[in-house]
C-alpha cells in the first residue's frame, strides 16, 4: 500500500513516524557538525593575548630581554621590533613565522577581528541562497571541504596581507555549519519534537558561544584553533556519508523519487515496512500551484507571528553583538 500526502503536510513524520533511529541519527550527525564552532567561532580570538609563541632573536645579537613582541639588546640597550617567531603548533611541534598578527598595531587587530565578522554576515546570506538552490547537504559539503583547505592555509600563511584575506574567507565559507545543521533537523522532525531535537543541535554552538573567551585564555594560539578545526574536517567528511538531503527541500523542488528513495531508507532504519512501489502522490492539486507561486522574503514578513519572531532575533542579534563592544574597549583602552 502506499503512502499519500502533500507538501503541506508533515510527509516525513507520516511516513516514519513521531521519532526513530533514523531522526536521532540525523541530530547526532548535524550536532557533531555543530562542535566545529568552538573551534571557528574565534572572531574575537584575534583580541586576546597568545600563548606557546616565543619570539625568536639574532644569532648576533646579546638580548638582555625578549617578551612577544619586543626585543632588548645589551649593545646599545634599544628596544626593537621581534621579526622572528616560533609557534607551538598542536603542542607538538615548533611553526616558524615571520610575521605575526598579534604583534601588529591594536587597530589593525581590530580591523581582522571585525573582518572576521563580516565573513559570518555574508556567509549567511550567500548559504541561505546556496541552501534554497541547490539543497542543505550541498551547503554542508561546501563548509566542510572551504573549512579544511581555508584552516590549512591559515595555519601556515606567514603573510600580512594573504593572512586577512583568508580570515574573511574562511569565515564566509564556514558559516553554514552555524545554522544548517539546525535547519535539517527542523525539517526531518515532527511538530511534537522539533523543539526538543533542535535544542540538542544548538547546544554545542551556544556552548562556543559562552566558553570561547575562557578557551582564548587558555588555548595556546590561533594556529592550533585552525589546525584542530582542520582535522575535525576529516571527521566530517566520513559523516558525510549519513548526512541526508532534506526530503521537504527535495518535495519543494519537485526532485520526489528522491524524496521517496530517502524517506524508504530511513523507514528501513526505523523499523517501519513500507512496500516496494512506496509512492508520495498530492491529494489535490494545491500543491502543484504553490510551487508554482513566486515567493519572496518581504511577503514572509506580511504574517504577525513571522514579524514578531524576525523583531526579537535582531534585537538578540544586536544585543548579543554589544556584549562584545565592551572587549573591544577595554582592549583599546589598554
Amino acid at each position: 500500500m502506499s503512502i499519500l500526502g502533500t507538501i503541506h503536510e508533515d510527509v516525513t513524520s507520516d511516513v516514519l513516524g513521531k521519532i526513530g533511529s533514523w531522526q536521532w541519527l540525523v541530530t547526532f550527525v548535524s550536532s557533531t557538525f555543530m562542535l566545529s564552532t568552538m573551534f571557528n567561532h574565534y572572531e574575537d580570538i584575534f583580541l586576546m593575548e597568545p600563548y606557546g609563541v616565543v619570539c625568536v632573536p639574532s644569532q648576533h645579537s646579546e638580548v638582555i630581554n625578549k617578551s612577544l613582541c619586543f626585543i632588548s639588546l645589551k649593545s646599545d640597550e634599544s628596544l626593537l621590533q621581534c621579526n622572528k617567531w616560533n609557534v607551538h603548533l598542536l603542542w607538538l611541534i615548533w611553526l616558524k613565522k615571520t610575521w605575526l598578527v598579534f604583534c601588529d598595531h591594536k587597530l589593525k587587530l581590530l580591523t581582522t577581528a571585525l573582518i572576521s565578522r563580516f565573513g559570518l554576515v555574508f556567509g549567511f546570506i550567500i548559504y541561505g541562497l546556496i541552501s534554497d538552490s541547490f539543497g542543505r547537504k550541498t551547503a554542508i559539503k561546501i563548509n566542510i571541504y572551504s573549512d579544511l583547505g581555508m584552516g590549512l592555509l591559515i595555519t601556515f600563511c606567514d603573510s600580512e596581507g594573504w593572512f586577512r584575506l583568508l580570515v574573511f574567507l574562511k569565515s564566509l565559507f564556514y558559516s553554514a555549519n552555524f545554522y544548517m545543521g539546525l535547519l535539517i533537523v527542523c525539517e526531518i522532525a515532527s511538530n511534537r519534537w522539533r523543539s526538543r531535537l533542535s535544542m540538542i543541535v544548538i547546544a554545542p554552538r551556544l556552548l562556543a558561544s559562552v566558553c570561547m573567551v575562557p578557551l582564548g585564555n587558555h588555548a595556546l594560539n590561533s594556529e592550533t584553533y585552525n589546525f584542530v578545526s582542520s582535522i575535525l574536517c576529516i571527521v566530517y567528511i566520513i559523516l558525510l556519508r549519513w548526512t541526508p538531503e532534506s526530503p521537504q527541500w527535495l518535495l519543494f523542488n519537485r526532485r520526489v523519487e528522491l524524496a521517496e528513495k530517502i524517506l524508504l531508507d530511513a523507514a528501513k532504519r526505523n523499523g517501519i515496512k513500507l512496500c516496494d512501489d512506496f509512492k508520495i502522490r498530492p491529494i489535490n492539486h494545491r500543491v502543484y500551484n504553490s510551487i508554482d507561486e513566486s515567493a519572496t522574503c518581504v511577503g514572509v514578513l506580511s504574517t504577525h507571528n513571522t514579524r514578531v519572531i524576525v523583531l526579537v532575533i535582531c534585537v538578540f542579534w544586536l544585543l548579543y553583538y554589544f556584549s562584545w563592544s565592551s572587549l573591544y574597549l577595554y582592549y583599546l583602552q589598554s
